[in-house]
Order: C-alpha cells, then structure tokens, then sequence
C-alpha cells in the first residue's frame, strides 16, 4: 500500500481500509508480507499493489524455494518503502485507492485476489454471544452502581447541611 500521510486528495479510503482491515488480513495471513508505505506527496494517488503467483508456480518446489525467507522491506512513515519489483512468477495487480471507501476496496481486493471471507466457528460464535452479554451486564451494572453513587451523595449532603444547621453542636454539648 502507498498512500500519503495527509487525508486530502482522496486518501481516506485509503487510511480507513489500513486501519480496518489490513491488521484482520495481516492476522489470518501472517506469512504474506504486507508493506505500507507512507508520504507526504497528496497529488500522489493512493494505490495498492498485490503480487500473485501465476498457477504454475509453486511454492513447494524445492528447487525454486530456499530454506531462508526472502527479506522484505519493512514498513515507512517516511516514504522508504516502495513497492519491490515483481519476480518472473508473479502477477501484478494494482488497486488505485483515490476517492474510494474502504469498503470499495475491500470488495475489490477479495475479487481480484480471489479470497474467501472465513465464517467464524461455532466456538468464535458462543465466545461472541458470551461478550455480547458481557457488555450488556456490563450496562446495567454501571447504571446500578451510578444509582448507589448518587443515593450516597445525597446522604452525605444531607448530612453536611444538617452539620451546618447546627445539628452536631447540640448532641455534642449534652
């Protein structure tokens, strides 16, 4: 991904789809490298770039794969991490990102690269359903407890006008 640090000139979608969806892509992908890189150059349009493997090639290949991972540029805030050339193998897809929503270009990107969205597990489902709960008796306890707050304020104040009513001073002379 190549888009500037600043929002305008269409690179919203750009960020929103950063800050969204590449850390889910990143997390069910963690091989796949993933390099963001960010400018200061708005007239620049926002583009992403995919690298796909043509079907012939494999991976698997003993002769084509070495024992060591391939070293991939990190990520830049400073413009530092362009976008490597692609080797003989591989399909290049670019997404321009200008004036889109991150959405948009979610949709794109499955289509284009062909992804399956997962469906979360029946496990992933009932731990769902058990936060959903959470946060709703998480609600009413917060109400419950600003209740118990309040009822105390009223106390104390009612208290600290009868000290200033002169309430304390008789029982204290007897």
């Amino acid at each position: 991904m190549d888009f500037a640090l600043r929002l305008k000139g269409g690179h919203m979608g750009a960020r929103k789809f950063w800050r969204e969806y590449l850390p889910r892509l990143k997390y069910h992908n963690p091989s796949i490298p993933m390099i963001v890189n960010r400018h200061d150059q708005n007239q620049l349009p926002p583009t992403m770039t995919i690298y796909l493997r043509k079907a012939g090639s494999s991976a698997a290949d003993p002769a084509s794969s070495s024992s060591e991972p391939i070293a991939q540029p990190s990520s830049s805030r400073t413009n530092l991490s362009k976008a490597q050339p692609p080797t003989a193998d591989e399909r290049v897809v670019h997404i321009d990102m200008a004036n889109k929503h991150s959405s948009h270009i979610l949709e794109f990107f499955m289509a284009e690269t062909r992804a399956v969205p997962l469906q979360p597990t029946n496990e992933e489902i009932a731990e769902m359903q058990a936060l959903e709960t959470l946060r709703k008796n998480a609600e009413v306890d917060r109400e419950r407890v600003r209740l118990l707050r309040l009822e105390k304020k009223k106390e104390e104040d009612m208290l600290k006008r009868a000290r200033a009513a002169g309430g304390m001073a008789e029982q204290e002379e007897a």
